[in-house]
């Protein structure tokens, strides 16, 4: 199985009705949900491999400015190498101010599990990414795993 199908398995996107698209290009339109089974894994040669959060989104932006395509990049999971061997992602929600410039760029490793709810808390104001870092950092392995 695929470590994109895990991840939508795991984190009950098809349940929550939580619409995330996995992106591994910045030229194809994106407009549809990602759903699983996913038969193939990201591209290899995805320009996304090895870059930074703030690169990330950068690139996030120039492909919904360049494609229309329907995606947030407000805020977004990193899947990595590592998701492929612990089945965590990297959640990134960019602190910004009123006019929306980013302030800081908090991270937080999660298990597949809790990505999707804690996206939508963070979206919804229910919680903050940095609240999930101080409950990552008491953790062993410094991943937050939910409530």
């Amino acid at each position: 199985m695929s470590v994109l199908t895990r991840f939508i398995e795991e984190s009950d996107l098809d349940e929550d009705h939580w619409n995330l698209v996995f992106v591994d290009s910045i030229d194809d339109y994106y407009y549809k949900v990602s759903e699983a089974p996913v038969e193939d894994d990201s591209d290899p040669d995805s320009p996304f491999i090895g870059k930074t959060p703030q690169e990330c989104h950068q690139l996030l932006l120039k492909l919904v400015e360049d494609t229309d395509s329907e995606i947030m990049p407000q805020y977004f999971a990193i899947m990595d190498e590592r998701s492929t061997q612990d089945d965590t992602v990297l959640l990134v929600y960019p602190e910004t101010d009123l006019e929306n410039e980013v302030l800081a760029w908090p991270t937080v490793r999660t298990t597949f599990e809790a990505s999707a709810v804690s996206l939508k808390c963070y979206h919804s104001g229910h919680s903050s990414i940095e609240e999930d870092l101080e409950r990552a950092q008491r953790e062993h392995d410094h991943v937050y795993r939910g409530r």
